[in-house]
């Protein structure tokens, strides 16, 4: 731009409507006597017209998304087939080893290994009754 009047910023903040109410009169009224801010304002709507039609876009997905799809889907699908005991077990199982992880950080922690230890018992023969129980 050739033009030392105006900062191209302001064109930019005019075609985002961020600009100041004075700034905005300032600008139209520039606008209406200089060619080279009407060319770069104009420059500038095409740019944002350009970057904002999806149509010149075209985008190409990895291999490895059906791949990770796949994947994702048996995952769940797995855990959709679960009894309802397994999947006590293992929210049982995943909460006994996130207590241990909290214990380690708990003053006492050399007493965590006998706890575990107990409550882990207590939760196998808890799992073997329920599994026999069937």
């Amino acid at each position: 731009m050739s033009c030392n009047k105006v900062d191209s910023s302001l064109l930019q903040d005019l075609l985002d409507e961020t600009i100041d109410p004075l700034e905005k009169i300032f600008i139209e009224n520039h606008l209406r006597t200089c060619k080279d801010c009407r060319r770069e304002l104009s420059e500038l709507k095409l740019m944002f017209w350009d970057l904002g039609n999806k149509a010149n876009y075209e985008i190409e997905y990895p291999a490895e998304l059906d791949t990770m799809c796949d994947h994702i889907i048996d995952a769940v699908a797995v855990e959709e087939s679960k009894s309802n005991t397994m999947y006590f077990v293992d929210m049982q199982i995943n909460t006994m080893k996130m207590s241990g992880k909290y214990l380690e950080y708990m003053p006492g922690a050399n007493y965590t290994s006998q706890m575990l230890k107990k409550a882990s018992k207590g939760l196998a023969s808890g799992v073997k009754k329920m599994l026999t129980a069937k």
